[in-house]
């Protein structure tokens, strides 16, 4: 097979080589001691929690009411010697029930640094666990130069994703980043973390494609628009009764997410993205329902055309019982072309836009596109 030539048995193969979100998770935020912990949890795989004078245990199976009154007899002053007001140990107590009853298998958290100039996320493996005084010695018996181990006994295994500076995210973060609480519900920004984290990703029945357009200057108004415009009718141009949701956050530098409900057509979508961006000469051969076809770079323009093998021409020369079922297979085909070669028409008319707004294609799609990709040995007769 051609260094320059892809080819894909099925354009799903495109989607589930997406990162997958789980749509029905929970999102969190645990604080790691202002961020003075932040290089353990993820290089340890864990978040964890103090309040040492509650067990896990207790604060998983007291109440409220329990759980306050021994906390007034286990600590009843601060460490200057202070009366601990009555609130603070309600927010205490809201917090440790959250990290032992509330923080599922499956559910994403949200660490910052210090500063929370970065954040890493997370997905949660498993029930919190506490460690005995002997556990928590010998795990943090061997020092390691900058990075400062917790003390913190109450633990979860936490498989980290992803990290992202706060400079690359959406603003609408920074309201999230001025919650003090060590842990906090933050299902209302997961939206613009997901976003930061993955450019192309699938939740849901939705597919969620996001574009970063890195022109730091004004964004001019008429490329930004045709750039828009084109994205989405180029999809519309695939299937007609399609309704895309598109967002956005440019101040100069930013983003345009394209939010698409979940079909073998977004995949189909997402090559020809990555085709019309490749270099000159570059082609994907794919095989699309029942028909097979070609997506080709050429003179900075993206082309389709339909794959003719023998056999197909041979179905439709035949003259038996089955030419009825011939014709309308090949009358699909062409209404498959007709669509692609409308989506093709516009992409090429988003590409110079495209340029001059400096946005690219999404790294995930690119990547997801490249492993659906037939292995070069399975081409080879």
């Amino acid at each position: 097979m051609s260094n320059d030539t892809l080819r894909i048995s099925d354009v799903n193969d495109v989607l589930t080589a997406l990162p997958k979100v789980n749509e029905n998770a929970n999102f969190w935020m645990i604080r790691a001691n202002k961020g003075q912990y932040y290089t353990d949890f993820v290089t340890g795989q864990y978040v964890g929690i103090e309040y040492d004078e509650i067990s896990l245990k207790e604060s998983q199976d007291k109440s409220n009411e329990e759980l306050s009154k021994i906390f007034r007899e286990r600590k009843p002053k601060d460490a200057e010697g202070r009366k601990i007001p009555d609130g603070t140990y309600t927010s205490w107590i809201g917090q440790l029930k959250r990290f032992g009853n509330e923080i599922q298998p499956g559910d994403y958290v949200l660490v910052p640094s210090i500063a929370s100039e970065r954040f890493s996320l997370g997905v949660v493996l498993g029930r919190p666990y506490e460690l005995n005084e002997n556990q928590l010695d010998d795990i943090n018996s061997e020092q390691i130069e900058g990075r400062k181990k917790s003390s913190y006994k109450k633990r979860i295994k936490i498989q980290f994703l992803r990290s992202f500076n706060r400079s690359e995210a959406d603003p609408a973060l920074y309201k999230m980043i001025y919650t003090q609480t060590t842990v906090s519900k933050i299902n209302k920004y997961a939206p613009y973390i997901l976003r930061a984290v993955f450019d192309a990703y699938v939740s849901g029945n939705k597919v969620y494609l996001t574009f970063p357009v890195t022109e730091k200057e004004d964004i001019k108004a008429r490329p930004y628009t045709a750039f828009t415009y084109n994205l989405t009718e180029s999809y519309v141009a695939l299937d007609p009764k399609a309704d895309p949701i598109i967002k956005n956050n440019v101040q100069s530098a930013g983003v345009v997410q394209l939010i698409l409900a979940g079909s073998l057509l977004v995949g189909l979508f997402g090559i020809a993205w990555v085709v019309l961006r490749s270099k000159n000469g570059f082609t994907t051969e794919i095989n699309f329902l029942k028909g097979k076809f070609k997506l080709k770079k050429e003179d900075n323009r993206i082309i389709t055309e339909r794959v003719k093998d023998a056999q197909s021409e041979r179905e439709i020369r035949e003259k038996d019982a089955d030419s009825a079922r011939n014709i309308r297979e090949q009358q699909a085909e062409d209404e498959h072309l007709r669509r692609m070669i409308k989506m093709a028409e516009m992409m090429n008319a988003a590409d110079i836009p495209m340029d001059k707004i400096k946005a690219y294609i999404p790294s995930e799609l690119k990547e997801a596109v490249k492993k659906a990709a037939t292995p070069d040995d399975e081409n080879q007769e």
